[in-house]
């Protein structure tokens, strides 16, 4: 049996960020070479950590997104709600003028504004144990549709495993077949 702490990544591999930092510190971290690319580019979020390298949070790119053009939150919120289509949104963006300037001032935008302003705090169902097995974890981002899980031993840090890590062994498993 295959546990988590053999296909997870490491916090080496991983963007990690004070929970004092901007989101300015956090876009830096992200583009450092040291993260450990993922199927589709790198991981969707930034580990958010205090002191004691314990999870205080995470940044998902969404989150950083709507960050950087405030104005979309409410805009996703109310579509979330009443649903629009491709066209229809477009125009409405439009008319909002959420089009225009949303993404201008991004330097001044990122550095005003703190990680712990936009920042998730993970519930218990994004944490997992390194010392489980990937069979569980996989059933539960698959349950939760969770696309990576935090990985603790005790309160502290460990990594990370991501449903392509999961993905990947299993697919790798079964090239590996002769059927």
């Amino acid at each position: 049996m295959m546990l988590v702490k053999e296909l997870m990544s490491g916090l080496s591999e991983i963007p990690v960020v004070d929970e004092k930092a901007t989101l300015f510190e956090a876009v830096l971290q992200i583009g450092m070479d040291g993260a450990k690319p993922t199927e589709g580019g790198r991981y969707p979020a930034v580990l958010v950590v205090d002191e004691g390298k314990r999870v205080a949070g995470f940044l998902e790119f969404r989150s950083m997104l709507l960050a950087f053009a405030p104005g979309y939150g409410e805009f996703a919120r109310s579509v979330g709600q009443t649903g629009l289509s491709p066209d229809a949104m477009g125009a409405e963006l439009q008319k909002l003028g959420l089009l225009e300037d949303a993404l201008q001032d991004l330097c001044q935008k990122a550095a005003e504004t703190p990680i712990s302003s936009v920042m998730s705090i993970p519930g218990r169902d994004r944490i997992t144990r390194g010392d489980v097995s990937i069979s569980e974890a996989a059933y539960r981002m698959a349950v939760s549709s969770q696309d990576y899980l935090f990985v603790l031993d005790g309160e502290v840090l460990e990594g990370i495993i991501s449903l392509s890590d999961i993905m990947t062994h299993i697919c790798d498993t079964v090239r590996a077949c002769r059927v």
